[in-house]
């Protein structure tokens, strides 16, 4: 028995925002991806929250436990963060200020 030897995935990764998408994609290159395991597809492609599967033989999609597809991510404003960073250089100061010896009340 001669073991098959499998080389490193060289093509660049692909990231589909939908699975409407990765389906228009999957219908074009299928006979390709077929013969492809689940774990070579999901280091090719990216289907935001989703992760490619094979049930029975049939390519399938199931939701990503790390990441669900309609949950909103939160993103920070630039006034969030300039907030943030001036209470983190308070503290900082803060922290400076008790070493030194320098309390403030």
């Amino acid at each position: 028995m001669d073991l098959k030897i499998i080389g490193p995935i060289k093509t660049p990764l692909k990231e589909f925002d939908s699975p409407d998408e990765f389906n228009l994609y999957y219908h074009k290159h299928k006979e390709d991806m077929d013969k492809e395991t689940t774990h070579s597809l999901n280091k090719k492609f990216k289907i935001k929250g989703y992760r490619i599967t094979k049930i029975k033989g049939v390519l399938c999609l199931k939701n990503d436990r790390k990441i669900k597809p309609d949950e909103p991510h939160e993103e920070n404003t630039n006034q969030e963060i300039l907030e943030r960073l001036q209470k983190l250089e308070e503290v900082v100061n803060n922290i400076i200020d008790l070493i030194n010896g320098e309390t403030k009340q």
